[in-house]
């Protein structure tokens, strides 16, 4: 027992010693104004991190002191993703990431390396992507969702810098096939596009503020009862767990078609809602948060250092 004991700490101090030079080189990476340097520094982060990550147990580290990297886990603890990125003197956002996910087969996690393909990627909505091809993004909450055939999804909502004239956030789906791979993008979203996407991606003014969270928000829908003056339906007033976000809108009417140029109306939301399993679009979502907490099955990361967005 005492064997048993002494072996858990030295891996725990193991642990603690590779998270605080993980720490200190991505604030070095953070700080650094050199840009062969800072490259070459993420390169010795990406070494460190994966070979920390492969070590055994690693998934029961918490690595809670991390702050600048985004680290979230599902709840049902089959996935843990790192996320991260780097911005070039042209201004151009790249994104890295290693992924953490539970085979089922053998009883063991997997560790991936996530490879940013946002540039080459056309038409992102339409695409089924993997971790070589990835719509490079850094995450802040991840919401796991049973779908059809008790299929489970991780919602995953984050932001991608993109380049100077415009940014990204997204929301991504990412499950696990019959042989435990990741796969990024699903047909889960209901109503809300002509044509059915993979994910959702907003692309809008660089400058420009954008509401993008899971949270309780009010919604309204018609009942099948009718005001006896008007005859036309009553709505009710309810509430419920949902991604709520801006819409859109062109600078100038003229605009309407150019990313750069569209930026968030903050009175103006809209919403997906969950149910049987997929997310159903709602428009015009009031809000206002109710007093009642949110519900279970969300992960949002602690806080760290992002740009002003």
């Amino acid at each position: 027992m005492c064997i048993f004991f002494k072996g858990y700490s030295q891996r725990k101090d193991t642990f603690i010693e590779r998270e605080d030079s993980i720490v200190k080189l991505h604030k070095s990476i953070i700080l650094e104004t050199n840009t062969i340097l800072r490259y070459q520094k993420n390169e010795q982060l990406l070494f460190l991190l994966e070979e920390t990550l492969d070590l055994k147990n690693s998934m029961s580290y918490p690595f809670d002191s991390i702050k600048t990297i985004s680290v979230l886990t599902s709840p049902d603890k089959k996935v843990r993703i790192f996320s991260w990125y780097l911005v070039s003197d042209e201004g151009v956002h790249e994104h890295y990431g290693y992924l953490q996910a539970y085979d089922e087969e053998k009883k063991q996690y997997k560790l991936y390396s996530l490879i940013d393909k946002w540039r080459q990627i056309n038409n992102p909505e339409a695409q089924v992507l993997s971790v070589w091809n990835w719509f490079g993004a850094m995450y802040t909450e991840i919401i796991e969702m049973n779908g059809v055939n008790n299929k489970t999804y991780y919602t995953l909502l984050g932001w991608n810098g993109r380049n100077i004239f415009s940014q990204c956030k997204v929301i991504e789906i990412l499950s696990l096939n019959n042989k435990g791979v990741p796969v990024f993008g699903a047909f889960v979203f209901k109503g809300y596009a002509k044509k059915r996407t993979m994910r959702i991606v907003f692309e809008y003014a660089k400058r420009s503020p954008f509401l993008l969270h899971y949270e309780k928000q009010f919604y309204t829908q018609k009942t099948n009862k009718r005001d006896k003056k008007t005859n036309k339906y009553l709505m009710d007033t309810l509430s419920a767990d949902m991604i709520i976000f801006n819409q859109l809108i062109p600078m100038d009417e003229t605009l309407q078609d150019i990313p750069q140029f569209l930026v968030a109306e903050a009175s103006l939301n809209d919403a997906f809602i969950e149910k049987d399993g997929k997310w159903l679009f709602l428009s015009g979502i009031i809000a206002r948060n109710p007093d009642k907490p949110l519900l279970h099955r969300v992960y949002k990361t602690k806080k760290f250092y992002t740009p002003v967005q």
